[in-house]
């Protein structure tokens, strides 16, 4: 596994070259489509640089397979919760902000790829992203067809789109982005099928904390979005490396 991970053989330039090449190229065609602003252009370059020259081609995989996923959450259904003021800003275009939020966990792990070559770190990497697949898709799926709607720290009924909200549909959407995105890590060899279940536990119940800290500081201003993005995906990167650590 470490030959994953180092690129032994290969000039570090050459590489550095050829992962900034593939990124400016995909970065240009989601600006081109329209998934990404400029900003989220620039920070996306940069942050899919940075993970394909330190985690080589299985660990872009999952960043690939997270901004697809995380993209298609977000423009389905777009005009209807457009409607209903449910909607991501910018026709749902993301920006660095979004990117750093939900990427700068595992741009952090996978620096320590060509040092730490271990199981429980790829796992932990993996789950990072997982956690926010769980969470943007838990709340796009959820605004869109979530039928009943609820506070889980007050165990209320209250109304879709309401911060921390979750619903039994969204949660299901959740778990079954992160379930994809586990088996695209085990399928791209960063660690056997028995660490999926490690990476799905640990994404969920990051998404559910998110939720839960939603709720917890519902209509305060001290922390916005990105830094709960960021804080959910750190801890559900960390039960999952628990998880692994436990296994291994």
């Amino acid at each position: 596994m470490s030959s994953v991970w180092t690129g032994a053989g290969e000039s570090r330039a050459l590489w550095a070259l050829v992962a900034l090449g593939v990124n400016l190229s995909l970065g240009s065609f989601a600006w081109w489509r329209g998934w990404v602003n400029r900003s989220g252009w620039m920070g996306g370059v940069v942050l899919g640089t940075w993970i394909l020259f330190f985690g080589r081609w299985p660990a872009y995989a999952v960043l690939v397979g997270f901004f697809l996923l995380g993209t298609g959450a977000t423009r389905l259904g777009y005009r209807r919760k457009a409607r209903e003021g449910l909607a991501q800003e910018e026709q749902g275009r993301r920006g660095a902000r979004h990117a750093v939020a939900n990427c700068g966990v595992g741009l952090l792990l996978v620096s320590l790829f060509p040092r730490i070559g271990s199981t429980a770190l790829a796992v932990a990497y993996v789950a990072a992203f997982a956690t926010a697949v769980a969470d943007t898709m838990g709340s796009e799926v959820g605004q869109l067809w979530g039928r009943s709607t609820f506070d889980p720290l007050r165990l209320r009924r209250v109304e879709r789109g309401m911060e921390g909200a979750v619903s039994v549909e969204g949660t299901l959407a959740g778990v079954a982005g992160a379930s994809i995105l586990a088996f695209l890590g085990a399928l791209a060899g960063l660690y056997p099928l028995s660490m999926v279940l490690a990476v799905v536990v640990g994404a969920v119940l990051g998404s559910w904390l998110e939720s839960l800290t939603g709720s917890l500081l519902r209509g305060r201003r001290a922390v916005n979005n990105e830094i709960l993005n960021f804080g959910n995906t750190a801890v559900g990167a960390l039960l999952a490396w628990m998880v692994a650590r436990l296994a291994f």
